[in-house]
This record gives structure tokens, C-alpha cells and sequence, in this order.
């Protein structure tokens, strides 16, 4: 009697339409809240405005509409942790490595949304129509605007980690439950990816426009093949 060794390479059906789901919310909450908080009173100034524009825009900004913003920001990213959380699991294939790739999917998603709920960014808009020393309200806006751009750097690790995935195992089909994820899929994100690092030295220029934007087409993208998986 002889036996024959196997290495099982397939995984059981798996539904990852809620995933695509939060991923096509969590876009449109997050673009949604920054609009409506950033939309009332004066202009949003730039990254390297002086006090008195910042201590203007936080002052005149409608309570209501900061409110709002603010709800409609943290369950964007609440939902975005629900789409990293399905990416990460949709790239976790048996016998495509490096194993370890779908754990900085994850792990940079995590690290893309703590900070920004931890809500230090909104705190001066809370406050602002109470009225703001300049100083303070300077910090405060500097403070959300070096966390906004720290976000560019995890989110560009979790691109990068996500089209090294995507490219590793493109020769794989998709089968029911599991989502093929075709070549150019992971060359994007390894472009977006490799992008959103770079800007981050171009700080405070509005250079992180280019990849950013990009990157949440590539998340609506994602999404979509997500929501067109059958168990």
C-alpha cells in the first residue's frame, strides 16, 4: 500500500461581499465627513498657514456641520478597518507567498486608522467656535495635519504589501468564494504604494494629491470584485 503526499492548496468558500461593502461606505463616509467639515466658513488653509487663517477657519466652522462631519469620519474608518480586515483575509491563499503579506495588510490598515480615531484631528473644530488663542489653534491644526500625512506612509505600506500579494499569486484562478485578483490590480497598488511613501517627504506640499486619490479608486475597485464573489 503506498501513499502520496498532498498539500492541500485550496481554502473553503468565503463571502467577501460585506468587506466590499464597508469598502465602497467607508470611501464615501470618510470623503463625505471631511467635505462637510471643511466646507463651512472660511477656507481650509494650506498645510503651512499662518495662525491667524487657521484660527479663523477653526472659528468659523458651523458646530452642526462639524458634528456631523465628525460621525460620519469615524464611521468611515470604522468600516475601512472592516475592508483592510477582508482584503487581508482575501489575499491569505495556501501555498502563495510570502505568508506573512496578508499580517502587513492588516496590520498597516490598523495603523492607516488609529491615530485618526483617537480624534485629535477634530478636537480644535469641536472647540473652535468657543473661541481659539492662535497658538492653540495652530497646534491643533498641525497636529491633525502631521497625522494626515503619517496615514500617506501606512497606507502606502499596506499597497505595497497588497500588490506584492496580488502579484504573487496571479496565476492562481478564482474559484467560488475566492476572488481572482488579476496582474494589473497589484501593479497598481505597488505604484500608489511606492508613491504615497515618496510624498511624504514632499510634505507640506499638495504633491499627495497624486497618489492619494488613486489609492481610493483602487479601494472602489477592490471593493467591487469583493461584492462580485460568491460563496
Amino acid at each position: 500500500m503506498s501513499t502520496t503526499d498532498h498539500i492541500e492548496t485550496s481554502a473553503p468558500p468565503r463571502d467577501f461581499r460585506p468587506a466590499g461593502i464597508a469598502g465602497w461606505a467607508g470611501t464615501a463616509m470618510l470623503f463625505a465627513g471631511v467635505i462637510l467639515m471643511s466646507s463651512t466658513g472660511a477656507p481650509e488653509p494650506q498645510f503651512d498657514g499662518s495662525s491667524a487663517e487657521i484660527q479663523r477657519y477653526l472659528e468659523t466652522q458651523s458646530p452642526t456641520a462639524v458634528a456631523v462631519g465628525g460621525f460620519l469620519f469615524a464611521f468611515g474608518l470604522c468600516a475601512l478597518l472592516w475592508f483592510v480586515s477582508g482584503l487581508s483575509a482575501a489575499l491569505r491563499r495556501p501555498g502563495v507567498g510570502p505568508a506573512w503579506l496578508p499580517t502587513v495588510v492588516l496590520a498597516s490598515g490598523v495603523a492607516a486608522v488609529a491615530p485618526l480615531l483617537a480624534g485629535a484631528p477634530q478636537a480644535a473644530a469641536f472647540r473652535g467656535s468657543d473661541g481659539l488663542d492662535a497658538r492653540v489653534a495652530q497646534l491643533a491644526f498641525d497636529l491633525g495635519s502631521m497625522t494626515f500625512a503619517n496615514m500617506w506612509v501606512a497606507l502606502g505600506s499596506l499597497s505595497l504589501a497588497s500588490g506584492w500579494a496580488i502579484l504573487a499569486g496571479r496565476g492562481l484562478p478564482s474559484s467560488p468564494g475566492q476572488p481572482g485578483w488579476p496582474a494589473w490590480l497589484g501593479w497598481w497598488a505597488l505604484v500608489v504604494g511606492a508613491g504615497l511613501l515618496v510624498v511624504r517627504v514632499a510634505f507640506p506640499t499638495y504633491l499627495w494629491v497624486i497618489p492619494y486619490l488613486p489609492f481610493w479608486v483602487w479601494v472602489l475597485v477592490v471593493s467591487t470584485r469583493m461584492l462580485r464573489t460568491r460563496p
